[in-house]
């Protein structure tokens, strides 16, 4: 029986091959999984949502997973603030959003208080506001921090109530998410209804208006998907946080 003999140069291009699989096995880009075998391309991220968690792709750096922390602690003084979104079971404009939807809104955005990392962001979404889930974010900064546009888009309105304080609704460029900002101390000078926003515009400053505890500060940001931003109060809640993390 011949017996076929490997050559210096094919061993070499083999032992190259097995250290380009274990580099891939390493950082993630091909998974290994235990008892069912099959590969995965990116890990995904659960994003809450008034109809449930929706699965969206998990954020990169640098080709790697970008890995998730512990949300620092609320202060208790933010349980005071009872500023909720209406009831989504009840709003014909609600809207579940899509993986591809949530995808393509992170990223557009960036986080809407000047100064504010990532890594700061707490994680209220799903605390209690009253007897109701709160179903927004609460970002803490000293009073008078620049509020900027966390998105592209248009004021849609200029509002005040008497739980929000001082508010603005705006749409994202899509037309498909309401971006809510409330407890403002005043608004950027010029600011009204209509106007384009590019991501980054200021429009307004960190506050205590509204039912915001006075001596804690901060923005309540919410997102809502709708099916129609003309009603700028409708929609369904989505937890900004896992999309300004991605």
């Amino acid at each position: 029986m011949a017996h076929t003999r490997i050559g210096p140069a094919a061993l070499a291009v083999l032992g190259l091959a097995f250290i380009a699989f274990g580099a891939a096995v390493k950082t993630g880009v091909i998974e290994i999984h235990r008892g069912g075998g099959g590969t995965r391309a990116a890990d995904t991220v659960a994003v809450r949502t008034g109809a449930g968690d929706v699965e969206m792709p998990a954020g990169q750096a640098n080709g790697k997973s970008v890995a998730p922390t512990t949300a620092p602690p609320t202060p208790k003084e933010l349980v005071s603030d009872t500023l909720v979104a209406e009831a989504a079971a009840n709003d014909s404009n609600a809207v579940r959003p899509t993986p591809d939807e949530l995808a393509q809104l992170a990223s557009d955005l960036i986080i809407p208080v000047v100064g504010v990392e990532p890594k700061d962001l707490l994680d209220t979404f799903d605390e209690a506001r009253g007897n109701r889930r709160h179903n927004a974010l609460d970002i803490p900064a000293p009073r008078g921090t620049p509020v900027i546009s966390a998105t592209a888009g248009k004021v849609l309105r200029v509002f005040s109530s008497q739980a929000g304080g001082l508010m603005v609704y705006a749409s994202d460029p899509t037309d498909r998410f309401v971006l809510m900002y409330a407890h403002l101390d005043r608004y950027a000078n010029g600011l009204a209804d209509g106007m384009p926003l590019q991501r980054g515009d200021t429009i307004g400053f960190v506050g205590t208006t509204g039912n915001a505890p006075p001596n804690v500060p901060h923005l309540h940001f919410g997102i809502a998907r709708t099916s129609n931003v003309g009603r700028w109060w409708t929609g369904m809640p989505v937890d900004p946080r896992p999309l300004l993390r991605r």
